[in-house]
């Protein structure tokens, strides 16, 4: 793995021809295991500080901006910059977790590769599915949020609603929430009750937010419309885990 960060300054034109000072960063990270993966982002904010004494001159007020000026301007362009490269690293650093974690680790063990195959189509069904926290869940509910979690994990124990883990914080698909009616949809309870011991939460969640042939899209958006056919196409689904 190669992260580079180079923060550097230098001298592009200004408006009077001269250099006028700019800082700038470029951000390269690389990660090397079965591909290379590159993140590349540059990031500028330049003060042309001879620009502004042009502009001083030529409004009439013939006032040359004075050094102090000049290093204040400098200075207060470099906390700006620094300001929007943090912002920008904050953005990426979740990007550059799942990259190492799809990218960086790798084994010829055949079952060591099927988990991790496993974890990252995982990883990839929660990161493309809206999530809400314990106390969201609660408001949506019209439930009490003095005690979030407690609340939540009744309902979980009676079957009422998926809930997934991530990064150690329980995390539920918006899209078993009947908003209007302030609960989960009745069906989420049957999908679960119905579900195979060889399916886990994941398997349904899956099948759930892929387009089905029964419907103009994926079932999850079917779930108060057309309970009963979502119901009928998740047996057919199921049938050879079922029947053998």
């Amino acid at each position: 793995m190669v992260a580079n960060v180079v923060e550097r300054s230098r001298q592009p034109e200004g408006r009077t021809g001269k250099p006028a000072r700019a800082f700038y960063s470029d951000q390269h990270m690389t990660a090397e295991s079965t591909g290379l993966v590159a993140v590349n982002v540059t990031i500028r904010d330049i003060v042309d500080i001879d620009g502004v004494q042009e502009l001083d001159k030529a409004g009439g007020r013939g006032k040359a901006v004075t050094k102090a000026t000049r290093i204040a301007l400098a200075q207060a362009a470099e906390r700006l910059f620094k300001r929007a490269f943090a912002l920008e690293i904050d953005h990426l650093v979740g990007a550059y977790r799942v990259i190492l974690r799809e990218s960086l680790v790798r084994s010829d063990d055949p079952a060591i590769q099927s988990a991790l195959n496993r974890a990252r189509l995982q990883e990839r069904i929660l990161s493309s599915t809206s999530m809400i926290d314990q106390t969201e869940a609660c408001e949506l509910l019209g439930l009490s949020k003095s005690n979030p979690s407690a609340t939540m994990r009744r309902k979980e124990e009676r079957g009422e609603v998926l809930r997934f883990s991530i990064e150690g914080r329980a995390a539920y698909p918006f899209f078993q929430f009947d908003v209007e009616s302030r609960r989960t949809y009745p069906v989420i309870s049957r999908l679960i009750e119905m579900k195979p011991e060889s399916w886990s939460d994941f398997r349904l969640l899956y099948w759930l937010t892929r387009p089905h042939v029964d419907f103009e899209g994926a079932p999850e958006a079917m779930l108060g419309s057309d309970p009963d056919g979502v119901v009928a196409a998740f047996e057919r689904e199921i049938e050879p885990a079922v029947h053998g």
